[in-house]
């Protein structure tokens, strides 16, 4: 249950392994949904699907930047052609987390 409050808010820290794994695991259940569902590319349908699926990402992608130290409107970066994307890859990817606590809490490796 903790887990599941965990993924659906957008406060506190998540490390780079465990970004990666419930990314994947998000998109595994996206892309089952999608095939059980059978729905068309178009219509309502898709925004029962889409929504929720945007909201999951959203928070992963916050709390990775809560990670690294920055606010999650720093997702906002992602409107700046080529550099923002970039660097939004960069951060959310690329770069370990900082190794003390911060304002949105404990390092995910040590907790």
């Amino acid at each position: 249950m903790k887990v599941l409050k965990q993924i659906l808010l957008l406060r506190g820290r998540l490390s780079r392994r465990q970004f990666w794994l419930q990314m994947l695991l998000l998109w595994a259940l996206f892309y089952g949904v999608w095939e059980v569902a059978a729905l068309p590319p178009q219509g309502t349908g898709l925004w029962l699907i889409n929504g929720p699926m945007l909201w999951l990402l959203l928070t992963l992608c916050v709390r990775r930047l809560h990670d690294r130290n920055y606010a999650g409107w720093w997702l906002l970066a992602v409107v700046v052609p080529v550099f923002g994307a970039g660097w939004l890859v960069w951060q959310l990817v690329m770069r370990r987390g900082l190794d003390q606590a911060n304002r949105w809490g404990e390092d995910p490796m040590y907790v």
